[in-house]
């Protein structure tokens, strides 16, 4: 009776270290993307409802070219105004690094880019194809030009990233548009040991900090309103749970070395009594 009770106490300690050790394993399904998206290679088209263009704020930098035949008059609307500023920038290796701002003109506190012989045009909440033409209007008004061309570009798209990725880091592109697949591609994608199905965008709209969730493993990301990623989110990636069972620490190696010796001498007695 008492072997039977020594064998069935062995057993119950040998899957309980099995559990344990499983518990700190990833599944297949706990580290793929997109996994209830079976229908995206068979020819599916869904329509893009959640864009909406970016609209210019204070602080943003545009890039403004103005082109012409009349070279010398074109010349006057092209000297850039300001100065340039340190920032972070996505890099290889260790994350961010810093550079020089694009050198371009500011949308100030109140909206408007002071532009040499334009003066100041109002440009907050405007698109891009609407600045142009706005600072288009603002250059006919001078008459200095009779025919031109007028190129606009948003400079200072920029997202923070931190967390369970390759390279966290804040990340500037010259772009007006950014997914959240993008933003996590220049990161140098997500771990092994990352949360996939909870990951975190934090955004500034309105003088409020609003906080959104996406889900990596669903392709319902694609239709969520943080899908198309605002200038200036913050986007972390939260570690998962077996990244900590499977992280060693010094107290946790000592702990498991005793509790696996007091284990293995408890059998021995165990089996030579009975």
């Amino acid at each position: 009776m008492r072997s039977k009770f020594s064998f069935s106490l062995l057993g119950i300690l040998i899957l309980s270290i099995m559990a344990i050790s499983l518990s700190s394993c990833l599944t297949y399904k706990q580290i793929v993307n997109f996994q209830d998206g079976e229908v995206l290679d068979s020819g599916y088209i869904d329509s893009i409802s959640n864009f909406y263009p970016l609209k210019l704020q204070p602080d943003d930098v545009l890039q403004v070219i103005v082109s012409s035949f009349e070279t010398e008059e074109a010349r006057r609307f092209n000297t850039m105004m300001g100065g340039a500023n340190n920032q972070q920038m996505g890099g290889g290796g260790g994350g961010g690094i810093n550079v020089s701002e694009p050198f371009g003109y500011r949308v100030d506190s109140k909206g408007f880019v002071e532009m040499p012989v334009v003066g100041k045009v109002y440009l907050k909440d405007k698109t891009l194809e609407e600045a142009r033409d706005e600072i288009a209007r603002s250059i006919e008004a001078t008459g200095y030009l009779k025919e031109f061309s007028l190129q606009i570009r948003y400079l200072t798209f920029r997202v923070t990233i931190l967390g369970e990725v390759t390279r966290p880091g804040s990340f500037t592109v010259p772009n007006s548009r950014m997914t959240i697949l993008e933003a996590v591609g220049l990161a140098g994608d997500v771990g092994i040991f990352s949360n996939r199905d909870n990951i975190l965008i934090i955004r500034e709209k309105d003088g409020e900090r609003v906080y959104g969730r996406v889900n990596l493993k669903s392709k319902d990301i694609f239709n969520s309103p943080y899908y198309y990623l605002k200038p200036n989110d913050i986007v972390y990636v939260e570690p998962h749970k077996s990244k900590i069972l499977s992280t060693p620490d010094p107290v946790s190696r000592y702990i498991g070395t005793i509790i696996a010796f007091t284990t293995l001498i408890t059998l021995f007695i165990t089996l030579f009594n009975n």
